[in-house]
């Protein structure tokens, strides 16, 4: 009985040995997880310099791309990039037009603010002129008497009018609802974009044109 057990024993070492699956002649005493297969001392010893090996290799790559992305992140040609030359020429072009528009209300202001006085001064030095001409001519009557009469009071009431200060307003509504992070903005022209789109068309035409012959078959 011993020795039926002592064989079926022998007989089961001998199917869980393998072979190495190098050299195929020596027994495979280590297994290796990553490749599934079993090695001899010395071909596991080589398959795992092997390993080493195309480590130090990612190694290497990893530093040679380190080096690369350090230059990349530099930027050493945009102080000198043709986008930022467009901006500056942008940011000085809208600087003028506000300078412009700023004047322009400027001067709107100055007319509005002299416009009654220059009225006056003129309408004044009119009536002036007029006045002397009759009295020189001595060729009035009673009522051109009563016509200058009233006027004087109408100047008076314009003199107390434009001594009042004047209310102007500034229009601003339309620049505060500007969005002006919308004047000008970057951003990145894709042309893997545009191909998805024009994929995304192609697949919608195939699936219409099938749903098309489906219902035509009905």
């Amino acid at each position: 009985m011993n020795d039926i057990l002592l064989y079926h024993f022998f007989l089961q070492m001998t199917k869980t040995i393998k072979p190495c699956s190098v050299c195929q002649e020596e027994i495979g005493t280590s297994y290796c997880t990553g490749c599934g297969v079993y090695f001899c001392t010395q071909d596991f010893k080589s398959h795992r310099v092997m390993l080493f090996s195309e480590m130090d290799t990612l190694i290497m790559h990893r530093n040679d791309l380190q080096n690369k992305i350090n230059k990349a992140m530099q930027y050493h040609d945009l102080p000198h990039s043709p986008l930022l030359t467009e901006i500056d020429e942008w940011q000085k072009m809208m600087t003028e037009k506000v300078r412009v528009v700023a004047e322009h209300t400027r001067q709107q202001i100055a007319e509005l603010l002299n416009f009654k006085r220059v009225k006056l001064d003129n309408d004044f030095q009119k009536f002036s002129q007029e006045l002397l001409h009759l009295k020189q001519t001595e060729n009035f009557v009673e009522h051109d008497l009563d016509r200058l009469k009233y006027m004087i009071h109408q100047f008076n009431q314009d003199l107390k009018q434009l001594n009042k200060p004047l209310t102007i307003v500034l229009h601003t509504e339309l620049s505060d609802r500007l969005v002006w992070s919308r004047l000008i903005y970057a951003e990145e022209k894709s042309t893997y974009a545009g191909i998805q789109q024009r994929q995304q068309q192609v697949k919608g035409k195939i699936i219409n044109l099938f749903l098309n012959r489906y219902f035509d078959s009905l």
